[in-house]
């Protein structure tokens, strides 16, 4: 069965890369016109999903404890920020991300990273290097993004606007500006430069991201989401304490380097305070 799946998916791959080819196009183009179009499937759909989710009025009771009234998604600010990120996350699917994967080309052709020629990688090593882009990711994530909160200047000049949002939504996911989304975008696509690994592979770790970084945002803690539980536990109220607070949770999938490294202890102490009123209620 797996090696009818693995056939299903080369057969798919070549195929797409013949396409790209007899219409007159290079490798350069397929890559761009891949990743763009996994980027804003994966970006799209997975506020997509959340945005039904609200206004069908499904899993309410999973929607993170917001109590302030600057967190109440009412507010004009709040309105005004809804809008303004949606319209950066259009120039950042149709202008940004092509132009930044057209700008890492050179990068991923230097180090000979497979994208049409060769053999695609069997399930193992799939499974290995996407696991490799998970760890790589996230360490690079934290480390970065702490030093973005850690330095005034940077923090001034590139984050900052990204923390206009206190009560994140999924349109606050890709709210940056063009030097803070390249920093986004490099933690997930160094590690797969670095193991050399096939470019279909780094497309399938992509989409998932795209997903966690909307879940992330999206004011929900989901049960059944399985990249926020787990080695993944709570990965939405961490970021949602990060974004309320502009303190601490500086992980991006895990929170193995926030706690190693005492950056979440704010958090822990406050979702202490936030859980025990609701499970008063629940007795």
């Amino acid at each position: 069965m797996q090696n009818e799946g693995h056939e299903v998916v080369r057969l798919f791959w070549d195929q797409a890369c013949r396409t790209v080819y007899q219409v007159g196009f290079g490798e350069q183009f397929f890559v761009v016109l891949v990743a763009s179009v996994v980027h804003a499937v994966g970006l799209w759909g997975s506020c997509g999903f959340f945005v039904a989710l609200d206004r069908l009025g499904w899993c309410q009771q999973y929607k993170i404890p917001r109590n302030r009234k600057d967190m109440q998604a009412t507010t004009p600010e709040n309105i005004r920020l809804n809008k303004q990120a949606w319209y950066e996350q259009i120039v950042g699917t149709f202008v940004v991300v092509p132009v930044a994967v057209a700008l890492l080309y050179p990068g991923l052709a230097y180090r000979g990273m497979l994208v049409c020629e060769g053999e695609l990688p069997e399930w193992s090593t799939i499974v290995g290097h996407f696991l490799g882009m998970l760890l790589g990711c996230d360490a690079l994530f934290y480390w970065t993004h702490r030093l973005l909160h850690a330095n005034g200047w940077l923090y001034r000049n590139v984050h900052k606007q990204h923390h206009e949002f206190k009560a994140t939504t999924v349109w606050a996911s890709e709210y940056f500006g063009v030097i803070d989304m390249l920093m986004n975008i490099l933690p997930g696509v160094i590690p797969a430069i670095v193991m050399n690994s096939h470019f279909m592979v780094l497309m399938l770790f992509t989409g998932v991201r795209q997903w966690q970084t909307v879940q992330s945002h999206a004011g929900f803690d989901l049960p059944f989401d399985i990249l926020n539980r787990g080695v993944f536990s709570g990965g939405a109220r961490r970021h949602d304490f990060h974004h309320s607070h502009n303190v601490g949770c500086y992980g991006d999938w895990m929170p193995f380097w926030d706690y190693i490294m005492g950056t979440d202890v704010q958090y822990q102490a406050y979702w202490k305070k936030t859980r025990e009123p609701r499970k008063g209620k629940m007795l």
